[in-house]
């Protein structure tokens, strides 16, 4: 944990709401838990935690403020903390983060009241059982098409039809590769394809990752629908 002066009362409650929210989830959860070492697997300057993989700079490197506006709705597959989702916030209308862990729902939630931040809605679900009452013009699925926690149910494709059922005409699909597809870019070669069936590639790049620590660097998309 960073240190924080004592002045900093607030923020110190977040804190201390925060860890709880984790040792909670060490308790009471049972699936595979991302980044235990450090606590947390996104960090957040603006709350002064630390992560293996921070918003700030994440954000930076996918260079998307020039796809975003304040008249698009957005949707965060697995957003975890929801600290990345938050940031977002301030470059959209509205985003909405879906997270099936209710430990990390609870740390968006705290940390959105904290920030005062009324752009952003979570919600507890799978993507599977998630129903939304509308299209988004953006959609986020950052290292999140397959987890190793098993708690994705769809395949590849199901996943994308998905998406594309829920994404607006010509919406973007905001698409970074998860660690296994990064580590052997030939197995990311298939979802490569059936997604070029369903969009347009507009940037095709390799962004840098810090975590897990043999996966440096990841598949970055911005792709249109068809």
């Amino acid at each position: 944990m960073i240190d924080i002066k004592e002045s900093d009362y607030k923020l110190k409650q977040l804190h201390n709401k925060l860890y709880q929210h984790l040792e909670s989830q060490a308790k009471n959860w049972k699936s595979f838990i991302f980044a235990q070492d450090k606590g947390f697997y996104q960090g957040f300057d603006e709350i002064k935690i630390d992560g293996w993989r921070n918003t700030e700079k994440r954000f930076d490197s996918y260079k998307i403020e020039k796809h975003l506006s304040k008249n698009k709705h957005a949707l965060d597959i697995g957003c975890n903390t929801g600290f990345f989702t938050l940031y977002v916030s301030r470059f959209v209308q509205n985003i909405i983060g879906v997270e099936i862990n209710p430990y990390l729902i609870d740390i968006a939630n705290d940390t959105k009241d904290y920030l005062q931040i009324s752009s952003a809605i979570f919600y507890k679900s799978s993507f599977e059982d998630f129903v939304p009452n509308e299209k988004f013009d953006i959609i986020f699925s950052l290292a999140n098409d397959e987890t190793i926690d098993g708690n994705t149910k769809f395949t590849f494709k199901e996943y994308v039809e998905k998406i594309t059922k829920i994404l607006a005409n010509k919406g973007l699909l905001i698409f970074e590769s998860q660690a296994a597809d990064a580590y052997d870019k030939s197995k990311f070669e298939p979802k490569f394809e059936f997604l070029k069936e369903k969009f347009n590639v507009i940037e095709n790049r390799i962004v840098l990752s810090e975590y897990p620590v043999n996966v440096p660097e990841r598949i970055f998309l911005i792709l249109e629908k068809k």
